[in-house]
């Protein structure tokens, strides 16, 4: 029962911190107030009525009474409504304005001779104006008391009660000085946990802004690497353009040299014939193998991760990587020929690949040894991939920078200093790692691992 009333009083849509602190205990003080007036007017007068004291209190007296419960009792019912509805801060205000109101004119019909001596009304008024309304409201509600009370010792002279003055206004500098005292504490306790709540409201919103810029810069992030690495790949693709079209070329030389010397073929017979053609269409297939790789590593596609073998990509890569080196440099290619399997992009492996030939290939312009060495640790279930130069190698101070975005040793026009970027980019969303060792003089070394899947044959044994 208790959790449902809870859940009940807190359902109010109010936004401002001090209302939601303060809005359940409202509600209930309302709610009572609504209650607890009324039935104590109705016992009040049903008890004087038994007892026939009504006739002694003037009817002024009786009228002010109960027309003063009635307003108080339908402006809790009005607060209740009112906050109820989200308007949290009018319904404190309209029920303390109604508080205030009773108060003046009670000093001010009664002469301040028939006010009890308990009413908590006044002590009700200061708290509620310091903690719900605030600084401002907690003195004006002050200041609105002290006037009542002048007021109210006016009323005393008009009226002719000379004797009463002095103790009246002995009373009422008690009162102002108790209530000035009242007012100190509730502004002294208020203000440091109002600071406190309106600092949390200002971080929070800060804290949103910041969130939001956070998800754009993320998504923007997200974007300039899509970029990044289809630039990459026109890089890669325009750097090994001219080996492509040396290819090419031989290509069409096979198939037009057949064409050229058709009639000698003719003289030959036909198992001449067949010979040339089954050769013109190796040499076709070996350019439309050509072409498929640069439409397929070029086009700028979604990043798709597949499961492929990358001892076997890195076989079917090695025409292309020669595309990059001199004559004078020799490429090793240690691997298996199959069973290393991965989970990422096919094409992201390769450009990694590419990106690390091509340093390879700036790094030793008179010629050297590339070397890529692909294997497996058991022990931790990771590929391991070890692409080796013998050319210039780089200082301590070039590897701490070597995978930030657009560092670059390399002369104005000759590199962008995104190529190892890109590379730290692709194996760390796939999980993986990149080292580099190295030293000036001795050649370059970066150590690439990446998670190994289980071999297909013996998960697919398993499932037999």
């Amino acid at each position: 029962m208790w959790h449902r009333l809870r859940s009940w009083l807190n359902s109010t849509p109010i936004s401002d911190p001090i209302g939601q602190h303060y809005a359940s205990f409202m509600q209930l003080l309302f709610v009572t107030v609504g209650i607890v007036v009324p039935a104590l007017k109705v016992a009040s007068y049903g008890a004087k009525m038994l007892g026939a004291e009504m006739h002694r209190e003037p009817l002024l007296y009786q009228v002010l009474d109960v027309g003063t419960d009635a307003l108080i009792t339908a402006s809790a019912w009005t607060g209740l409504f009112l906050t109820r509805r989200g308007h949290f801060r009018q319904a404190a205000l309209q029920f303390l304005t109604i508080l205030l109101g009773v108060f003046a004119s009670g000093e001010m019909v009664t002469a301040g001779l028939n006010q009890p001596a308990g009413d908590p009304t006044t002590w009700i008024v200061l708290a509620l104006a310091g903690q719900i309304l605030g600084r401002r409201a907690l003195w004006m509600t002050y200041l609105a008391l002290v006037a009542c009370m002048t007021l109210g010792l006016v009323a005393v002279v008009i009226a002719a009660h000379p004797a009463s003055l002095v103790p009246l206004i002995t009373l009422r500098i008690e009162r102002t000085m108790v209530f000035l005292i009242t007012a100190v504490i509730v502004d002294q306790t208020m203000a440091p946990l109002r600071a406190a709540l309106t600092e949390s409201q200002l971080r929070g919103l800060e804290l949103e802004k910041l969130n939001a810029h956070l998800g754009q810069e993320i998504v923007m992030r997200e974007k300039a690497q899509d970029h990044l690495i289809h630039a990459q790949k026109l890089e890669a693709v325009g750097r090994i353009a001219t080996g492509v079209a040396h290819d090419f070329h031989n290509v069409l030389n096979v198939v037009l040299g057949y064409a050229a010397h058709r009639d000698r073929l003719a003289d030959r017979g036909m198992p001449a014939v067949m010979g040339a053609m089954e050769d013109i269409e190796l040499q076709a297939r070996r350019a439309l193998s050509i072409s498929r790789k640069l439409l397929t590593f070029g086009r700028k596609d979604v990043v798709r991760s597949d499961t492929f073998d990358a001892a076997i990509a890195v076989h079917e890569l090695q025409p292309m990587l020669h595309q990059f080196f001199a004559k004078n440099t020799r490429l090793r290619l240690e691997a298996p020929k199959t069973g290393l399997h991965v989970t990422m992009d096919r094409g992201q492996f390769e450009l990694v690949l590419l990106n690390l030939a091509a340093n390879a290939a700036d790094a030793m312009p008179h010629g050297g040894e590339f070397i890529i060495r692909l294997g497996e640790d058991v022990n931790e279930k990771m590929l391991t991939l070890a692409v080796q130069d013998t050319g210039s190698g780089m200082s301590e101070e070039v590897q701490q920078h070597a995978f930030e975005p657009f560092y670059t040793t390399k002369p104005w026009g000759y590199g962008t200093g995104l190529g190892l970027s890109a590379v730290y980019d692709i194996l760390a969303d796939a999980a993986g790692s990149v080292t580099i060792d190295s030293k000036l003089g001795e050649g370059t070394t970066f150590q690439l691992r990446l998670p190994l899947l289980e071999r297909i044959e013996t998960a697919q044994g398993a499932g037999a």
